[in-house]
């Protein structure tokens, strides 16, 4: 699970920016709400940021997007852009390296992982354990004369010396040791643990009108138990569906489209020979729905294409996909904008059956929705919710709800947000 992330000179974060997900002292549903860790750390399993338009919030998930790219991003060129982007409005940050440091428990152990780097060099990666209350190196990799140099702590894991000499050659200076690491053939134990954690216990940015209906056919053709848990979910959120048949659906190939990708190097070997003896190609899922209604014939079933549903009723089977991957795999899932074509009342449906199911997967969201705050000390903790501002010299700037003068006697969160005692709203003049 992830304790916190802290970004520096990144897109429109200037100044060191913390987002954590450990929770405050309140006692409110604790044992329903937070996840306790092996030595005691309570943390959240929602983050929920307000701010106004322009004011960052996007940028903040764009820096998880781009840590989730970067670990895995092989490159063979050793000039290629690493692709960060520092903070553009002041003369001296683009010369400046961005900072990335990520705090988060593998199996119940604490880890605290760091990135430097600029746009053309990574600077120095480093990956500490808690092993005590005191953080050991397990890990660093750093800019020597423009060599990469690795070391490992000895006293923690074994590296052989052949082993290690392929790492550096393989961990050029504007990629990640992470997805160095992938092409050596070694065991770097909890090393690797940290790794795989980072890339397969997260999953990317839904972002503001993302199509999201052809992750969830894909999942419904991959699962069996995706496609009943959707059914449950329209079910529960009184849709008339009864069924999916989710099956592939193909296009044709012409001879002609075949000796263009011949000819432009597309197609291998394999693939010619395939498409030779059936020229088609995938073309996304065919997806129908079984639906019923009562009328005066009684209950009846018409079998009705995709195109018949509603943007809203797709978006939200899924973003629901996510949600319930994220919750059996212990995914940290973030979501810009949550609430796009979703009525309040399925949004609240959704949020909270998430945060009932047992699981230590987290989400980040972003949101202008701001009935939200009413949920707080209902299904929500009032720790879980953050505010973006963004000042005058274009810096954002993250702060919690709890860290606000007063927070706990405010009778009502929503009114205190509309009447500007929170910040984070849009200043509009001339009204």
């Amino acid at each position: 699970m992830v304790i916190e992330l802290r970004i520096k000179n990144f897109l429109s974060f200037k100044e060191e920016t913390v987002l954590s997900f450990e929770a405050s002292k309140d006692t409110f549903k604790e044992d329903s709400l937070l996840v306790t860790m092996a030595d005691g750390t309570r943390l959240t399993r929602i983050a929920i940021i307000y701010g106004a338009n322009a004011s960052g919030k996007s940028n903040l998930l764009a820096a998880f997007e781009y840590l989730f790219w970067f670990w895995k991003r092989k490159t063979e060129d050793q000039d290629a852009l690493t692709g960060v982007e520092p903070f553009a409005l002041d003369s001296d940050t683009p010369s400046q390296p961005t900072e990335f440091e990520l705090k988060l428990y593998v199996n119940d152990k604490k880890y605290v992982y760091q990135l430097s780097l600029t746009n053309q060099t990574v600077l120095y990666e480093k990956l500490f354990v808690y092993n005590s209350n005191q953080p050991s190196l397990l890990m660093q990799r750093e800019l020597v004369d423009g060599i990469t140099s690795l070391k490992f702590n000895p006293s923690l894991i074994k590296v052989p010396v052949a082993a290690k000499d392929e790492l550096t050659a393989k961990c050029l200076k504007n990629m990640s040791f992470f997805a160095a690491r992938k092409s050596v053939n070694c065991n770097l134990g909890e090393i690797d643990d940290v790794r795989d954690w980072l890339i397969n216990h997260t999953l990317p940015v839904i972002e503001l009108g993302q199509n999201m209906f052809p992750y969830a056919e894909r999942k419904m053709f991959e699962s069996p138990n995706t496609k009943q848990h959707l059914l449950e979910f329209s079910h529960n959120i009184g849709l008339d569906i009864e069924d999916m048949t989710v099956e592939k659906d193909y296009m044709p190939i012409t001879p002609e489209m075949i000796q263009f990708m011949q000819a432009s190097g597309q197609l291998s070997e394999e693939n010619l020979n395939k498409l030779n003896k059936d020229p088609r190609m995938q073309a996304g899922f065919k997806t129908d729905f079984l639906v019923s209604v009562i009328n005066t014939k009684g209950k009846e079933f018409y079998t009705l294409p995709k195109s018949s549903q509603s943007e809203g009723t797709l978006r939200s089977m899924g973003v629901e996909t996510a949600l319930y991957v994220a919750e059996q795999n212990n995914k940290l899932l973030p979501i810009d904008e949550i609430e796009t074509s979703m009525h309040p009342l399925l949004l609240k449906y959704m949020i909270k059956s998430f945060l009932k199911a047992p699981s230590k997967s987290q989400l980040l969201l972003t949101t202008h929705y701001d009935p939200l705050f009413t949920a707080a000390d209902e299904y929500l903790r009032k720790d879980s919710f953050w505010l973006m501002d963004k000042r005058e010299d274009g810096n954002s700037v993250l702060y919690p709800l709890v860290s606000k003068n007063g927070v706990n006697k405010m009778r009502s969160l929503h009114r205190a947000y509309l009447n500007n005692k929170l910040g984070a709203l849009p200043q509009i003049t001339n009204i």
